[in-house]
């Protein structure tokens, strides 16, 4: 979000696209060298005071190994058939180099990611925020000076100097929050930790991360192949632009799981409540906030982008719309790892990656990067009703209630924005209507969505505001 706004005038569309080549193909590969250990380290980690510190110490060691030596392996792999990949992955073979230096981040990414998922489990949310802003703020300075002056060998080196600088940040802010809490890494009985990460974490790691990266790698070649490089900047443009909504969700998880998990464990009726507060909290929030981003994207486009990704406007619009499907399924999904019930999200993630890699399969020679989110949104309406049918039956009738209604308005807004899309008001228009879709929705979710104690609580928050501003 802090980056690409600079990176898309810098290198031009062509240029962002080889440039979301080597960031997918990291970050996807890191997803799959994870091998489930994350969920592992969050959810078993939250519950560190029952467990004590010599578990805790041998959860994050040994899961750090792991994940450390896989990456290692995966990064090899990568450099030595980068040429081969860029043939025939992608049908570009002048990117090779570029791979080579996705196989360094592969290597390195890690050893900077993974201290984070300790900070999670931990629930030290100070020192996570504070290491994830540095990490930030220093990987966006250092990309955007190095593309300004050297183009895209500036970008892409300002990725591996932001990942050699986050393992500095995690290692400096880290270390002393494990050794307050008495907790060192070890690798004792290595083997049982090992079945016990993988018991609770391979499934969801099967489903929500290895078959889906699988099934996306591939496609985003053929993307490139029948659309060329250009097309894969324009969905780096749309994905950057849907995830200030989309965010959300993802910003969030660490604490969700982290307090969810130890709730669960305690105090099963807090429990509910608390994840039904959640999932409507995260539900209007994203639906407050994309109506009114979606009819403004012309203006965003043009304003952090340029003119020259103007023609990305429909895939921004769906991609923006499917993240907020995605948010609801994601937060479904940590209901599910958190009451340890993984399997169960394998299998689902198994349904929606067929429906996405079938649908993509038809749809991208002919719609390229279109038919490409058309096939996610596919895969994404496929898993929702398997997930969220389990946390709906567990729900009272009045709360099945109010996310009906959450439900109605979420579609009254996506038909509204479509229907002032297509009709092409002029932008002062265009801007009013926004403005005034943003005060529509949040008095309508006021009125159907919150219950008669939460309506009270925030008037009373509001009014001493206000009364406290008057003074």
């Amino acid at each position: 979000m802090l980056v690409l706004p600079a990176l898309a005038r810098l290198l031009g569309p062509e240029g962002l696209g080889t440039y979301s080549v080597v960031f997918s193909l990291t970050q996807s590969t890191q997803g799959i060298c994870g091998i489930g250990a994350e969920v592992a380290l969050q959810r078993n980690g939250a519950q560190h005071e029952t467990t004590g510190a010599e578990a805790a110490g041998r959860l994050f060691g040994v899961g750090f190994f792991m994940v450390s030596v896989t990456s290692a392996v995966a990064g090899l792999i990568v450099w030595i058939f980068r040429a081969q990949l860029a043939q025939h992955w992608l049908g570009q073979p002048k990117i090779s180099s570029w791979l080579g230096a996705a196989a360094i981040l592969i290597v390195l990414q890690p050893l900077g990611t993974i201290p984070l998922l300790f900070l999670a489990g931990l629930q030290d949310f100070r020192a996570y925020a504070l290491r994830s802003s540095v990490g930030v703020v220093f990987g966006a300075a250092v990309t955007v000076t190095l593309a300004w002056s050297f183009g895209l060998r500036g970008a892409i080196w300002g990725m591996i100097l932001s990942a050699v600088g986050q393992i500095m940040w995690s290692y400096f802010i880290v270390k002393p929050v494990l050794a307050q809490k008495g907790i060192h890494l070890t690798l004792t009985h290595f083997w049982d930790e090992v079945r016990s990460i993988f018991r609770l974490g391979f499934p969801y790691y099967y489903g929500n991360t290895l078959l889906p990266l699988l099934a996306v790698l591939p496609l985003m070649g053929l993307v490139s192949k029948y659309g060329g490089l250009s097309q894969l900047g324009y969905l780096r443009v749309a994905q950057s632009l849907a995830s200030i909504i989309g965010f959300i969700p993802t910003a969030i998880a660490p604490a969700a799981i982290s307090y969810l998990s130890a709730s669960w464990i305690r105090d099963p009726k807090a429990y509910q409540y608390l994840r039904f507060v959640h999932l409507r909290t995260v539900w209007i929030i994203l639906l407050v906030f994309t109506g009114p981003v979606s009819l403004l994207l012309p203006l965003i486009i043009r304003v952090l982008y340029g003119t020259a990704y103007t023609q990305a406007y429909i895939l921004c619009w769906l991609c923006l719309w499917m993240y907020v499907l995605i948010g609801i399924v994601t937060v479904m999904v940590q209901y599910l790892v958190v009451a340890g019930k993984t399997l169960r999200t394998a299998w689902v993630s198994t349904l929606g990656t067929v429906g996405f890699a079938i649908t993509a399969l038809i749809l991208v020679p002919r719609y390229q990067g279109l038919g490409f989110l058309i096939a996610q949104v596919v895969g994404q309406l496929i898993g929702l009703p398997h997930v969220g049918l389990p946390v709906i039956r567990e729900m009272e009738k009045h709360e099945r209630s109010l996310l009906r209604n959450l439900t109605i308005l979420t579609g009254l807004s996506l038909g509204i924005t479509l229907l002032i899309t297509l009709a092409g008001l002029s932008q002062m228009a265009t801007v009013a209507l926004s403005i005034s879709l943003v005060s529509v929705m949040s008095l309508l979710v006021f009125i159907t969505v919150l219950e008669s104690r939460e309506q009270n609580s925030l008037r009373d928050i509001v009014t001493v505001r206000v009364l406290r501003y008057i003074s």
